[in-house]
């Protein structure tokens, strides 16, 4: 039957640097649905985040958020899979960062709530497009389940944290989704494990979804699609896991990808 819907991570797979869908990819986009080829995300944003995207790319099919912990309907918002990090896994991060003096956003029911405001926090506000509530020590604010933790530094410490966190018990999954990021999220999350559930929602067998990603919080995604596309700039294990590499990135990747794989198989 070929290929029925894809699903986009968006930073460093559908954007360029400047993060914009180049001219070039919007043609093949608007070829998809010219076929009925159905569209969507599939990424570590919140939805306020990531509608913008995917409005620009006509999105019909449910949004995979917060890196496969929320699924949601582009159109209204409407939530079909939620799951909640849970609160002792939580605070037990939230202590890790206060030891290693890193920066972390705190995601409760769509609100990022932060320690303090810095630069490290204002570059993370104006990359995503959210706003961010002020709140004082995360460790004693927090009360309920969490969506998510998205800490932020140095490559080096998020590695010697994510090895201290794993030395203890935990019901969490942990996942390097940029160079400088590190999420904690709910146990058996993943973007791959969301893809399962996208399948049973829409009736759309994995092995017609395709997948294109860059990154590690990808990789699971591009196994479980039937199939799964790394962008050029992507990762050397990302594109170790791929079916079909592209030789360009930065949103031509993607243009690339669909155009040989998706359209002329289709």
């Amino acid at each position: 039957m070929g290929i029925r819907l894809c699903y986009f991570d968006v930073d460093a797979t559908l954007l360029d640097p400047r993060r914009n869908i180049p001219d070039r990819l919007q043609g093949a986009l608007q070829d998809c649905h010219d076929k009925g080829i159905r569209l969507s995300l599939a990424t570590g944003r919140k939805y306020d985040s990531a509608l913008p995207y995917a409005r620009a790319i006509g999105a019909d099919a449910p949004l995979i958020l917060y890196n496969g912990a929320r699924i949601q309907e582009p159109a209204d918002g409407k939530i079909l899979y939620d799951k909640k990090l849970d609160l002792e896994e939580a605070k037990a991060g939230l202590r890790l960062v206060q030891q290693y003096g890193l920066h972390v956003n705190l995601y409760i029911q769509d609100v990022i709530y932060i320690e303090k405001e810095t630069g490290v926090s204002r570059e993370s506000a104006k990359k995503n497009g959210v706003s961010q509530e002020v709140v004082g020590d995360l460790v004693d604010f927090i009360e309920s389940e969490p969506t998510k933790l998205l800490i932020i530094g140095p490559g080096e410490k998020l590695e010697a944290l994510w090895a201290d966190f794993d030395r203890q018990p935990h019901k969490a999954e942990m996942v390097r989704s940029e160079p400088t990021y590190l999420e904690i999220l709910p146990e058996g999350v993943s973007k791959g494990s969301a893809l399962r559930v996208v399948s049973e929602i829409t009736g759309v067998a994995l092995s017609d979804i395709a997948a294109f990603g860059d990154s590690n919080n990808d990789i699971e995604m591009l196994r479980a699609a039937g199939l799964g596309v790394a962008v050029g700039n992507a990762l050397d294990n990302v594109k170790a896991v791929a079916d079909y590499v592209a030789g360009a990135g930065d949103g031509l990747g993607v243009a690339e990808g669909l155009i040989k794989k998706v359209l002329e198989e289709s």
